[in-house]
């Protein structure tokens, strides 16, 4: 009957339907670069490809990458860049870029943040004057004498130090002349082993032999030198060579593995081990792989569960049959949500799609006076790029709510928008705005 993976292939390539667009199938998709990984297969439809919405599709070997989910999304935010400069404050950057059908949210691609490699600049020394000279290293013959000096005038700062060396030589003669002792010459060349590798479990294990001379220098005759200490010949046995290799062979195929998966493109495989015999002592490993893949389509579409979308603006703060607004008296508001892209039979949404608060009605309330914020944290350098750069933060003016007793279990929020007034503050009675500039920010390329 034949390999029965090579029938199923055989069988799904037949399968492709006329004029759609063909390409290769991916099991994942690197977020932080926006492109497909992990290859299921080449040549399989888009629709079929994407019948798991996780999977990736890429028309052709050259085309872009393009995730299953129909909305495009955000690569996640490459890490923060060096500082760009290495001592005192500078700036870092980190980017992001949309990937997938469509627009993403938002407009941000980049960010700038301040920072500080190092608080102070390196700041180097200078030299004292020298010392006097030592006396000479020797007793006979020629030696050497040195003198120092220290980095000291001034002292270096910030990690500096002084250019050029403390430490100065020069030669000294001692008018004495020195016995020659003897010293041997480099050993010579080993002799071969006689073979370049050995049988496993052999007793019989090679020598080999190198020789040297007393001549490098010989002893001298008057005065005296002392001749060379230990043998002229070595012997050692070639217990280095490496055994005999040994190749390796397959061994047999294993059975064809089930479809890898039970919705969407997955794989079936085979396997067989390097074994008959594994190879041994160098011996060259077995060649091709020791795993067979070829993609399989069960033509169903996976399960999607559904995920929650942003919850709506809070209602109107009410209570059946009273006037609230402006009193004391406690309301409730209610807010929702949907559960968006349930298909499949994938699991529904956690939780609740209705949101309920008691609450304050303050819509155009008169309130005596408002009050100023602290100071908010600092901003993201902006723009992120070029000149001028810079980082801010505000202050606002808030309104002081009336101070209603608690006549429920649960927090009570205020809603709505009450007329109320701040002291002047810098000249402003909304918001205050503080900004510095941003040090040593990259031009936009």
């Amino acid at each position: 009957m034949g390999d029965p993976a090579l029938v199923l292939s055989t069988l799904c390539l037949l399968a492709t339907s006329a004029g759609a667009t063909v390409g290769r199938c991916f099991s994942g998709v690197n977020t932080r670069l926006g492109v497909c990984t992990d290859l299921i297969g080449d040549g399989i439809e888009e629709h079929d490809c994407c019948l798991n919405i996780n999977y990736c599709f890429q028309a052709g070997h050259n085309g872009n990458s393009q995730p299953c989910r129909h909305a495009a999304e955000w690569t996640d935010w490459s890490a923060w860049s060096g500082c760009t400069v290495s001592c005192r404050e500078g700036v870092q950057q980190r980017r992001r870029r949309c990937y997938g059908k469509g627009s993403c949210r938002g407009d941000e691609v980049l960010q700038t943040r301040p920072c500080t490699d190092r608080d102070c600049c390196i700041d180097n020394g200078g030299w004292s004057g020298w010392a006097g000279w030592s006396a000479c290293s020797v007793t006979c013959a020629s030696g050497q004498q040195q003198r120092q000096r220290t980095c000291s005038q001034p002292p270096p700062s910030c990690g500096g130090q002084c250019p050029g060396s403390g430490l100065e030589h020069r030669h000294c003669d001692t008018q004495q002349i020195c016995p020659i002792h003897g010293s041997w010459s480099l050993w010579g060349s080993w002799t071969a082993c006689g073979q370049s590798c050995r049988q496993e479990r052999s007793r019989l294990v090679p020598v080999r032999r190198r020789t040297r001379v007393c001549n490098s220098p010989a002893p001298s005759t008057f005065p005296p030198g002392n001749s060379c200490t230990g043998g002229s010949m070595d012997t050692n046995q070639c217990n280095f060579l490496p055994f005999c290799p040994v190749a390796g062979n397959w061994g047999s195929w294993s059975a064809v593995s089930l479809c890898s998966t039970t919705c969407g493109i997955g794989k079936i495989q085979q396997q067989r081990r390097c074994d008959s015999p594994a190879p041994k002592h160098g011996g060259t490993a077995c060649p091709g792989n020791a795993n067979s893949n070829i993609h399989c389509n069960t033509k169903i579409a996976c399960p999607v569960d559904g995920s929650w979308g942003e919850w709506s603006e809070w209602e109107e703060c009410r209570r059946d049959g009273y006037q609230i607004a402006c009193r004391d008296y406690v309301g409730s508001q209610s807010r929702s949500r949907f559960c968006l892209g349930l298909a499949n039979d994938g699991n529904p949404c956690p939780g609740t799609g209705f949101d309920f608060r008691a609450c304050y009605n303050a819509e155009d309330c008169q309130y005596d006076k408002g009050t100023w914020t602290g100071w908010n944290a600092w901003s993201l350098c902006y723009p992120p790029c070029g000149q001028p750069s810079k980082r801010s933060r505000n202050r606002s003016c808030i309104p002081i709510y009336p101070s209603y007793p608690n006549k429920t279990d649960s927090p009570v929020h205020f809603w709505g928008e009450p007329f109320y007034e701040c002291d002047e503050l810098q000249g402003q009675l909304e918001k205050v705005q503080d900004s510095i500039p941003c040090h040593n920010v990259p031009d936009c390329v």
